[in-house]
């Protein structure tokens, strides 16, 4: 940047739009405005698409060309400031009502005066020059440390917000790798078991032709030998020679009546294909079929008796529960709950994927969801993660469905489902819940599990009559 020192001699033509100093080897845009080509450059080195500050025409091509012209008047203009005597900035020191030394500052008015204007700030502190410039340095300078500081912090944040990122991308490519894993498992079977029915339909196809076409052969070799007879008995009905006719009919006779039993007539070869294998139910026989690679498939799980609270009344397949009226003369084993309605499966997990499905239809209150073993049973129980569990429930139609994580948070569900579907991915560290009907995601939980987990019931009371279903276990029926 040039120097100032003469700039208000000069015309705004002499002025960088970008510094607003002088301009220092100034250069013109092919829109007609010209800037420092310092400045100019610093300007598109920050664009990704480089264009005119002044006027914020596109320059594709980033093309300028060094105005002499304009750079010769600049300086032809500088040589006669320097002629003409002292900085006229020099006045800028000079009180302009009283043309005397700017000496002193006003705090209150923060401006500087002269020793004949201080009458004129009834009730003012004033100080030396020096004095206010110390002081206000030192507010700069420890306002500057402050800045600095924050910068310092917004850079840590950043760097911090940056790395979230970062791992947010990763995440993202390798859930995409995961599904793309998971579908590309279903793909493969399916089209494996296409592939297999179009083979077998093929072979099916060329056996069947293949047959036809050994019977269209004898068929035409039959036809070819009663053309041949159809035309000797022409010929021989063509003998005009009685005599000879009779003395040669015997042996033509015999020779036709053979022909004849040689040649019986075929059947047509009506053999149709297996229409049910190809043309039957295909997507339901498939489907079932599928059964055998789904990971996790439906666990089919069964309840634990021993865990289940008195009140409790268990089915005798074990797969549905409800809240009783009594309490249940049970013995007191330390697996049994006495305070919370609750039952656990009895299987427990410490490895895999697991998902299984839960039917709520009808109930107003229940909760489900995954237990640590080591949980406390007895009393009161607050069902967080910090207590080994991961739960969601259905408290009242007011309350609404709320997970426990910590904090408890409410779900806000556009429809009320009559499955819940949880799944467990024990290495993934995984709890998710969903709408079983659809299988629209819920919630999700993460954490990191170090012991046995089962599966968690929670019918709640029967509230008057209004919440006596009972919770189900779902099984895969297929």
């Amino acid at each position: 940047m040039a120097s100032s020192k003469c700039a208000g001699e000069f015309t705004e033509e002499f002025i960088c739009p970008v510094c607003l100093e002088l301009l220092n080897a100034p250069v013109i845009l092919e829109c007609g405005h010209n800037f420092c080509k310092s400045c100019i450059n610093r300007v598109w080195e920050s664009q990704k698409q480089p264009s005119c500050p002044e006027c914020r025409e596109e320059c594709t091509a980033r093309k300028y060309a060094l105005n002499r012209l304009l750079a010769n008047a600049i300086k032809m203009v500088q040589i006669q400031c320097q002629k003409e005597g002292p900085n006229p900035y020099q006045k800028d020191q000079l009180c302009m009502k009283h043309k005397l030394k700017l000496e002193l500052f006003c705090k209150e008015d923060e401006s500087l005066v002269c020793s004949l204007c201080v009458p004129e700030h009834p009730g003012h502190t004033f100080f030396t020059v020096q004095k206010a410039l110390d002081k206000y340095k030192d507010n700069l300078t420890a306002s500057l440390s402050h800045q600095q500081s924050s910068l310092k912090h917004l850079k840590e944040i950043q760097c911090q917000q940056e790395m979230k990122v970062s791992e947010i991308t990763a995440h993202a490519r390798s859930l995409q790798l995961h599904v793309r894993s998971e579908f590309a498992k279903l793909h493969q079977f399916l089209q494996e078991k296409e592939e297999n029915l179009f083979q077998q339909l093929k072979e099916e196809e060329t056996g069947i032709l293949k047959e036809m076409e050994e019977n269209l052969r004898k068929i035409k070799e039959d036809i070819n030998a009663v053309q041949e007879s159809v035309a000797n008995i022409q010929l021989q009905l063509q003998q005009q020679d009685a005599l000879t006719f009779l003395k040669e009919i015997k042996s033509f006779i015999l020779r036709l009546s053979k022909d004849q039993k040689q040649s019986d007539v075929p059947n047509v070869v009506a053999q149709e294909m297996s229409l049910g294998v190809y043309k039957g139910p295909l997507q339901y026989g498939t489907w079932k079929e599928m059964k055998s690679i789904l990971n996790p498939g439906l666990s089919n799980l069964v309840l634990d008796a021993k865990t289940a609270h008195p009140n409790l009344i268990i089915s005798d397949d074990l797969t549905s529960i409800e809240h009783g009226n009594k309490r249940q003369k049970l013995p007191d084993y330390t697996e049994r709950f006495d305070g919370w309605y609750c039952v656990l499966g009895s299987e427990g997990f410490m490895s895999g994927r697991h998902y299984w499905e839960v039917e709520v239809k009808n109930k107003t209150e229940w909760c489900v969801g995954v237990a640590k073993e080591s949980i406390d049973r007895k009393g009161f129980i607050l069902p967080s993660p910090e207590k080994g569990y991961w739960t969601l429930y259905l408290s009242n139609e007011k309350t609404g469905y709320v997970v426990w994580d910590t904090p408890p948070r409410r779900l806000r569900l556009g429809e009320t489902p009559q499955r819940i579907g949880v799944y467990l991915d024990y290495e993934g560290g995984q709890v998710s819940f969903y709408n079983a009907d659809n299988m629209s995601h819920l919630y999700t939980f993460t954490d990191t599990f170090t012991e046995r987990l089962y599966p968690l019931f929670n019918p709640y009371t029967n509230a008057g009559g209004s919440n006596a279903k009972p919770l189900k276990l779902i099984y895969l029926k297929l």
